[in-house]
């Protein structure tokens, strides 16, 4: 039993006082700390069945799929086995803090209810009383007057007290008559460094504020509202005037955005791949839009463009290739958008200056029928269209079949065509897939092909020495799209496509602009890296990822790589133990783990009636999910599949913890339906 009492003696200590997740008497009758909040459908932990455990981890071993309906303990007692449902069902909860945090929310119809009639009813009283920034629009209210109003978010915290937390986004009154006595004009380069050092300090105490935040699972991940229902509580209005909003109400419109903005880095954020909030990196951003630099000259961003160099290199160096080339770029569709771009100038240089009516044959791109929509974005955008894109069928796994793709490229030549470019997915974006990069690079070279390996997503595994073997072949690519804000966790954006030989990039893009590309420049102008770009004006991407390499090196970067990994084995041997779920793909080979939740109601149905409502389930799971705000997780349908759940593991804030209470918030939802 000293596996469940670890779980109890994690429990027990975080609600002790000063924790996050402590409870205050209020919450409480006092009795065994149970909570007052009897309407609720969950008995709490201290109400369970006498024996029966209460942690998710031990009570996991209770339902094995398959299994007998009792089992044998290690001191050989014998209990029961139920599925995780029906372990809800009998009393057995989440952990005592999941379980405060779930009660205390009510339900989101309810609310927006209750606030629209508040909301009514005061606009009525008011009459034609308008908010500070409507009056000051009208021209009837000037910066100063703006204390003795009432401001927009606080007249909301009436309307709707439970989705407010005044713990985080609460702010400092005592400078706002100051901030409200100042506006923009008051600030540097014109105005006063006391305003703008009091300005700037109070938005850094308010974002710092956030940050604490979203690491505190007692918060929520999201304060969903519909879009109009939205409208009505953001005051989104762009003004004409001359003097819009002061200061503090500048602060105001910060906090509210913070309100109402999902929390990407809370640890229950599984909702997309790029996810996290690293700390390092989130340093490296407020410099870089400090400085507010251009990276398409060495005179104007020296420091930058060597990072940019160095940090490069290193990513080449983990793909296998000791020279070579590569730049930022604005996200991965981008960097993709370049890849297509080598590939199509290599064969066809003439496209350059006479276009695409220069060609008498037809350019193909090969790529999966899973691929990222980038592809055919890449072949309409560059004039090739999307009927230049050929889909590759897929395995049972989700990776190019080489087979299909030598058909298709023999095809493609039987037609007259030029086959252009291979692209092979490291890391699909549902499945996780890996395509079979040395194969395909064998057809590649065989025929002539540029390959591209979208390594986006799945291009962190070269970090780590035990994941790497999954991008297998890689160092025989022309080129590789990666993207470290996704499993790197650095944050958005940090995208690089990267080039096998030098010099591609310039030859491909190169337009001499005069006025900034000048030759006879006093310092070497191959440090100019702006020629070489799609872009005139580039931001600087490289600076957050560079500090948080120089923070954590290569090996950190591996460990964390590493417990995304782990944290899948744990979710993939939980959902296999349990009868209330179904996985789409057995064995992933990312993190991303898909996956049906199996409600009772089919526990006598079979083929498509059975699949067709768990699809129609998980979409209304979801909804309920985005209406209680403690956890996001994503869904879709795939081929013939209806839709499912894509669970995403990219955060490195997230447990173990995390992943059961995901699974266990999942069947409570899909229990209430």
């Amino acid at each position: 039993m000293a596996y469940q009492n670890k779980f109890l003696n994690r429990r027990q200590a975080s609600m002790t006082e000063g924790s996050p997740h402590h409870r205050p008497a209020s919450m409480t009758n006092g009795v065994n700390g149970t909570s007052n909040l009897s309407s609720t459908n969950h008995s709490p932990v201290g109400n369970a069945p006498e024996g029966m455990p209460t942690t998710l981890e031990h009570r996991m071993g209770l339902s094995r799929k398959g299994s007998k309906s009792y089992g044998e303990r290690e001191d050989g007692s014998l209990h029961r086995k139920m599925s995780l449902t029906a372990a809800i069902s009998n009393g057995i909860s989440m952990d005592n803090e999941d379980y405060t945090t779930m009660n205390t929310m009510q339900p989101l119809a309810a609310i927006l209810q209750r606030g629209d009639s508040l909301l009514r009813r005061t606009q009525s009283q008011r009459g034609n009383e308008r908010s500070p920034a409507a009056l000051r629009r009208a021209g009837t209210l000037t910066n100063g007057q703006n204390a003795a109003c009432t401001p927009p978010l606080v007249d909301k915290q009436q309307f709707f007290p439970q989705m407010v937390d005044d713990r985080y986004l609460k702010l400092d009154y005592a400078n706002q008559e100051f901030l409200s006595g100042h506006s923009a004009g008051d600030l540097l380069p014109r105005g006063s460094v006391e305003v703008t050092r009091e300005f700037l300090s109070t938005l850094v105490t308010l974002l710092l504020n956030y940050v604490e935040m979203e690491n505190d699972r007692s918060t929520r991940v999201l304060e969903f509202r519909h879009p109009k229902q939205l409208e009505q509580i953001v005051d989104i209005d762009v003004p004409d005037e001359e003097e819009p909003a002061n200061l503090y109400q500048l602060i105001l419109d910060c906090q509210q955005a913070l309100q109402y903005q999902v929390r990407s880095g809370h640890p229950r954020f599984f909702n997309q791949i790029s996810t996290g909030l690293d700390i390092v990196s989130l340093a490296g951003e407020f410099l870089t839009a400090t400085t507010n630099s251009n990276m398409f000259t060495y005179e104007v961003s020296p420091v930058f463009v060597l990072i940019e160099k160095a940090v490069l290199s290193k990513m080449r160096e983990l793909i296998g290739w000791p020279t070579g080339d590569g730049i930022f770029a604005p996200g991965g569709s981008l960097s993709t958008l370049y890849a297509v771009h080598l590939a199509r100038h290599r064969k066809f240089p003439t496209v350059k200056t006479k276009g695409m009516t220069s060609l008498s044959k037809r350019p193909v791109i090969f790529t999966s029928a899973h691929c990222h929509y980038s592809i055919p974005t890449a072949a309409a955008v560059l004039g090739m269209g999307t009927e230049s894109v050929v889909e590759i069928a897929v395995d049972g796994r989700g990776r190019m079949s080489v087979t299909e793709l030598e058909k298709e490229i023999l095809a493609c030549l039987e037609r007259d065509d030029v086959p252009l470019m291979v692209n092979a997915t490291a890391a699909t974006t549902v499945l996780g897939a890996f395509d079979p990069i040395p194969q395909i690079a064998d057809l590649c070279e065989k025929y002539d092909i540029w390959l591209h390996v979208d390594a986006a997503w799945g291009g962190g595994v070269l970090c780590s020495s035990k994941y790497r073997t999954l991008a297998q072949g890689i160092e025989r690519a022309n080129s590789v799209t990666w993207n470290p804000h996704k499993m790197m966790g650095a944050h958005l954006q940090c995208s690089a496509v990267l080039t096998r030989e030098p010099n591609q990039l310039f030859s491909c893009n190169n337009m001499s602009a005069d006025y900034l590309f000048q030759q006879d420049k006093h310092y070497n102008v191959e440090y100019d890296t702006g020629d070489k770009a799609i872009q005139c004006g580039r931001r600087n991407d490289v600076f957050k990822l560079w500090l948080m390499w120089r923070a954590k090196g290569t090996l950190g970067f591996e460990r964390h790589v590493n417990n995304l990994f782990e944290l899948r084995d744990y979710l993939v041997s939980q959902l296999k133990q349990f009868d209330d779920f179904e996985m789409v793909l057995e064995e992933p080979e990312c993190t991303n783990v898909c996956f049906w939740y199996v409600p009772p109601s089919c526990a006598t149905l079979s083929g498509n009636r059975r699949y067709e409502r768990m699809g129609r389930i998980t979409a209304v799971i979801k909804a309920r999910m985005m209406d209680r705000g403690n956890l996001m997780v994503g869904y879709q349908p795939l081929d013939d599949k209806p839709n499912f759940f894509r669970m995403i593991i990219s955060n490195h804030a997230s447990t173990k913890e995390d992943i059961d209470f995901m699974l266990e918030e999942i069947v409570r939802i899909g229990r209430e339906l």
